[in-house]
């Protein structure tokens, strides 16, 4: 795929992305700007962000956790909205090594994935945030190693947690990350399954696509490992005639785009 065939893509990006995500179509087409002011409006006073999927009160955890994902894969680690997120991670994480949402956020009906006191959130967003913390070098430190360690204690069978894929995806870059690739391979194993088994089920998304990819791509998994070229055969099969990457989630289209464009820039060239 060359540079051209993602032109398509990239103008309805610029036309009806967010702002970071238009900064972000720019960059690819070379055109060097300043981020815009008011791009991380949705960061709160105490480093964590709010949801885009309902009105939360506090911060969320697992909005916080892929959008901290998000700033590593666009390569924003120097600024100072990363920074502070990522002292929201150090200031919530509970004693066990577990992250979670604030038990404030019942009363405003968070979807499934964000309910507070659940097991299956608990460990998904503790794998993301232990992914992406271990992608800024964090992987020796006492508090990533607790959340590891916690983690690990919820897995069910070999590769497998509670809940959502997300946590396998997220716990095989954790374990590359800390140079333990027999471990990796087993998680890369199980995202290799549920992309077999489901790849064609009408619930199956680009999101299921894309968010292991830049799990991966953070912590360096090489393009040639051959679940790598599972997913991002599967990314370019997704793409529609458009140039456009369809999601079933709603207002979702622009992110998975760029995210996929991104992805394939990266790996590709």
């Amino acid at each position: 795929m060359n540079k051209t065939s993602f032109s398509k893509g990239l103008d309805y990006v610029l036309e009806n992305g967010t702002d970071l995500e238009k900064w972000h179509a720019k960059q690819l087409l070379n055109i060097k700007e300043k981020l815009p002011p008011h791009w991380a409006s949705k960061q709160n006073p105490d480093g964590g962000w709010n949801s885009k999927e309902f009105n939360n009160t506090v911060s969320n955890m697992g909005s916080t956790s892929v959008t901290l994902m998000r700033l590593i894969f666009f390569k924003l680690q120097h600024l100072d909205e990363m920074n502070m997120t990522v002292d929201f991670l150090w200031n919530t994480q509970q004693n066990d090594g577990r992250w979670g949402e604030s038990p404030k956020q019942y009363k405003d009906n968070p979807p499934e994935w964000n309910k507070p006191g659940d097991l299956k959130v608990e460990v998904w967003e503790t794998a993301n945030n232990l992914a992406s913390l271990s992608a800024l070098g964090y992987t020796n430190d006492r508090r990533v190693i607790k959340g590891i360690e916690w983690a690990e204690s919820k897995e069910i069978e070999s590769g497998r947690f509670p809940g959502y894929i997300h946590t396998t995806h997220a716990m095989a870059a954790v374990k590359f990350l800390q140079e333990e690739y027999g471990a990796s391979e087993k998680y890369m194993e199980q995202s290799h399954r549920f992309l077999e088994q489901n790849r064609h089920k009408d619930w199956f998304d680009i999101m299921d696509v894309t968010w292991p990819l830049m799990l991966w791509s953070n912590a360096r998994v090489s393009s040639k490992h051959p679940i790598v070229e599972a997913y991002l055969s599967e990314l370019i099969l997704r793409r529609n005639e458009d140039g456009i990457w369809r999601s079933i989630y709603p207002n979702c289209d622009t992110q998975y785009t760029i995210e996929a464009i991104s992805l394939l820039r990266n790996y590709r060239e």
